[in-house]
């Protein structure tokens, strides 16, 4: 954030009760703004937001929204949380908005930009596993496959989900080699992990349905430090954000990473590290066993 010691002024302001003010506006790479007035009176915030877009090359407002903070918080890692009261049975948008106001070292963000984001917390338990290349069996590669897809091709695997429970003969190479691009593991150790047919050479894939889609607001990576390592492989220790909880540590791991001369990389090891700051890792739904699959979709 620039500028931030006016937060940092406004948030010790408000911690006293005390009357203060200040404006915080959020950019994005498509050029829409969201500005937001907050104000500390009395010990409570009201926040005032707007957001602008563009169109016809002209700014357009097309959303408003005012409201008195129902909690706040401003954290020692340097996060300001702000919650939008919501009503028990609410099924919007959640409240929650976080900023991070101390800014994060540049190469942190080069390195979460280009290893971990495209991974993240979404719909794979990579980052919330303690596993390495002897130790992997609570990997999902089912997830990993599709993650990784994503990341070796720039779209999505061409099997089509549907709720009613759909199942598909994914080819011994295509899949062996996703998931072999990015992970240390032989043909035999990811035959190991998943539903292999070794007659025609394929691997069952069950895409996710209605019974096992996931909580659709995880939390984001942040790599807040990093260790280049003699054999040339990276630590990086990554925390999450999970701006709903209002946290800024809900899961905390050190993620070893070995970069290639090309530009590529793949992950080797990933070791959770406990702290008292940490939360249930409770946006990951796991992938339905066998028994469930049946149980939901054997009369389809």
């Amino acid at each position: 954030m620039v500028n931030r010691e006016k937060v940092e002024e406004f948030c010790k302001a408000a911690e006293k009760a005390e009357q203060a003010a200040v404006d915080i506006v959020v950019v994005f790479d498509e050029g829409e703004i969201i500005q937001y007035h907050l104000e500390s009176m009395n010990g409570k915030i009201n926040v005032r937001l707007c957001q602008v877009k563009w169109k016809d090359n002209s700014p357009q407002a097309n959303y408003y929204d005012e409201y008195e903070a129902y909690e706040w918080k401003y954290t020692e890692k340097g996060y300001l949380f702000l919650e939008e009261y919501h009503p028990p049975g609410f099924d919007g948008a959640p409240g929650e908005t976080g900023f991070r106001v101390q800014p994060l070292d540049k190469t942190c963000r080069e390195l979460n930009r280009k290893y971990v984001m495209p991974l993240g917390y979404a719909l794979n338990n990579l980052l919330i596993t303690n596993w390495d290349n002897q130790n992997y069996t609570e990997l999902d590669f089912y997830d990993l496959y599709e993650k990784m897809y994503y990341m070796k091709y720039g779209k999505q695997v061409p099997y089509e989900a549907n709720y009613g429970g759909a199942e598909y003969e994914v080819p011994k190479d295509e899949f062996e080699e996703v998931i072999k691009t990015y992970l240390p593991f032989s043909n035999s150790e990811i035959e190991k992990g998943t539903f292999y047919n070794s007659d025609n050479r394929t691997f069952r894939y069950r895409p996710r349905g209605l019974y096992d889609c996931e909580f659709p607001y995880e939390p984001y990576p942040e790599v807040i430090s990093y260790e280049k390592l003699q054999d040339g492989t990276l630590k990086l220790t990554i925390e999450a954000v999970w701006e709903i909880r209002m946290l800024d540590q809900a899961i905390t791991s050190e993620l070893m990473i070995k970069p290639m001369e090309d530009g590529s990389f793949q992950y080797l090891s990933n070791k959770v590290i406990k702290s008292d700051q940490n939360a249930n890792a409770g946006w990951y739904m796991p992938r339905l066993t066998e028994e469930e699959w049946e149980e939901n979709y054997s009369n389809n």
